[in-house]
């Protein structure tokens, strides 16, 4: 008996309107913040870590829905010769089995900026492996980059939040107006 009175207690909670309003703006706020978020994507200068070994390298995935570009720059901490790649899925597959193949954009040095435009939606990878004469030992690279583009996980999670929260907002303000004229009635 308690127990399908608390049950009633909670499904009729759910059925105020204050709760859906509460909750539906929980979650339309949360969905803008996964949407913004979707367009700023990349790293302010963290410190990737390449181990020694010539067949080391460190790689950031990004993401991107559509045409995007991304850019930054890097420096070795200790001044060695530090290689950077932007490969395409297909292309860092083959790099990362033999560690050879074509990349959209390369360049090396123990400093320097990059830009490129990534041509279409997919999964690209931004490599820094070792330089020549830097293979036997580990190499810190400070490294910063941007995307302008969009990430399409978040993007996902961001406009079904976005969603649910205007639907719930919806019923929300629904049933508020139904009990506002069923008391109205009642008071005539």
């Amino acid at each position: 008996m308690e127990g399908s009175r608390r049950l009633r207690l909670i499904s009729n909670l759910w059925k105020a309107p204050r709760v859906l309003l509460l909750v539906g703006g929980v979650l339309f706020l949360s969905g803008q913040g996964f949407l913004a978020a979707s367009f700023l994507q990349g790293t302010q200068g963290t410190v990737a870590t390449i181990p020694a070994g010539p067949a080391w390298f460190y790689v950031y995935e990004i993401k991107v829905l559509g045409g995007s570009r991304v850019s930054g720059q890097f420096a070795d901490l200790a001044g060695d010769v530090v290689n950077l790649y932007v490969f395409g899925e297909r292309q860092y597959q083959v790099y990362a089995f033999i560690g050879l193949g074509r990349s959209l954009f390369s360049t090396n040095g123990s400093s320097g900026s990059f830009a490129i435009d990534l041509p279409s939606s997919g999964t690209y990878y931004l490599v820094f492996a070792h330089g020549a004469e830097s293979e036997n030992s580990a190499q810190d690279v400070r490294v910063s980059y941007r995307v302008a583009g969009i990430e399409p996980e978040f993007i996902g999670v961001g406009i079904p939040l976005i969603g649910a929260g205007t639907a719930s907002v919806g019923v929300g303000l629904w049933r508020r107006d139904r009990q506002t004229k069923r008391a109205n009635e009642e008071l005539r």
